[in-house]
């Protein structure tokens, strides 16, 4: 690993709902010479994620923390940390900035940083508060729709092998390719923060 990194820096500035990549972060990334471990955590906005990457740094402190109802973090903040089970690899967490920001009101920008998060992660989190019900559900499965559409939109620009030169070589190809782009998407995890109720299911006994 290159020189530890003893607070988090920007990797994707947010500047009027148009998204760019931070030099300083890319030079420091060029230097570490480590297998990486990428994990990143998305939900809406003042849900507590920056509290939960500080945890797995293992800091108190770190990821900027907010204590009002505005959205704290804006865009994709990085920070590099020694991997806590892995000898000679590098932990990289990505907190980003929250969804549904009625302040942004940009849909869109929510999609690309979702995505975004998506395509960069080894494990992405999934931060929510309360239940897993079906409102929760039902806005996962917006985001990743929205998601999804642009991963097919960027898979277009993408060529894994050469063009086919039959219509079965490109059935083939095409099945194939579809199974080499799943390797690259992310282990999900679905955090639920403040959760009181009992795992307990009627006729099954305790979860």
């Amino acid at each position: 690993m290159c020189s530890p990194m003893p607070e988090p820096i920007c990797l994707v500035e947010n500047v009027n709902g148009s998204l760019s990549v931070s030099d300083g972060a890319i030079e420091f990334l060029s230097r570490n010479n480590q297998p990486v471990v990428v994990v990143s955590v998305v939900g809406l906005y003042r849900t507590g994620k920056s509290y939960l990457m500080n945890r797995l740094a293992g800091k108190q402190t770190g990821f900027a923390l907010g204590s009002t109802i505005e959205s704290k973090t804006k865009g994709i903040w990085m920070w590099c940390v020694p991997h806590p089970h892995k000898t000679g690899h590098t932990l990289v967490l990505l907190d980003t900035e929250g969804l549904g920001d009625v302040d942004k009101g940009d849909s869109k920008n929510d999609a690309w940083i979702f995505c975004l998060a998506v395509l960069l992660s080894s494990t992405l989190v999934y931060n929510s508060r309360g239940t897993i019900d079906n409102t929760a559900v039902e806005k996962l499965h917006r985001d990743s729709l929205a998601c999804c559409s642009y991963v097919t939109e960027l898979a277009e620009q993408i060529k894994i092998k050469s063009p086919a030169s039959t219509a079965a070589e490109a059935e083939e190809e095409e099945e194939e390719e579809d199974s080499q782009f799943v390797q690259f998407f992310p282990n999900f995890i679905w955090t639920v923060r403040d959760f009181s109720l009992e795992l307990v299911i009627e006729k099954k006994g305790r979860v």
